[in-house]
């Protein structure tokens, strides 16, 4: 996976996993089921599939403490999670809109259409990443839960 794909995933996973931050809390609860979650990232011939820790505190955590990207435009609702992202690195720029689309409570789908700007060359990207919930405890090995170890 080259480098402005990583960067996008990563900003989806961080941002859109739990919504990021920048703005104030518009929404104190997750408004899914709380518990364990599967991701599974579209790339190349098979899907990444990884483990996530969503709930109320890391929702909110999420939605005040990423400093990797600003989010402009927040907008939750019971159904969808909108935002604009724009991630600003000294090598590569991501700007961009992302659609988180509820179906229940124990699925979603995060959509985004993203500008990476890399050496004066500008592409557009779409990604999909699937949410499906697994369980109502978490396994502390989840990738969100060992990031706040750190």
């Amino acid at each position: 996976m080259d480098g402005p794909k990583l960067i996008l995933v990563s900003a989806m996973l961080l941002c859109g996993s739990a919504v990021c931050g920048g703005q104030q809390n518009q929404q104190q609860k997750f408004p899914l089921r709380q518990g364990e979650w599967e991701i599974s990232i579209p790339l190349g011939g098979s899907p990444v599939v990884l483990q996530v820790c969503l709930n109320d505190e890391l929702w909110t955590k999420a939605l005040t403490q990423n400093p990797s990207c600003s989010i402009q435009d927040l907008t939750v609702t019971a159904s969808a999670v909108t935002y604009s992202v724009d991630c600003p690195s000294p090598t590569v720029e991501m700007k961009g809109k992302v659609q988180m689309t509820f179906d229940g409570k124990e699925h979603m789908v995060a959509k985004s259409n993203v500008q990476i700007s890399r050496g004066g060359q500008v592409s557009t990207t779409t990604q999909t990443i699937d949410y499906r919930w697994k369980a109502a405890a978490c396994n502390p090995n989840d990738l969100n839960l060992q990031n706040t170890k750190r």
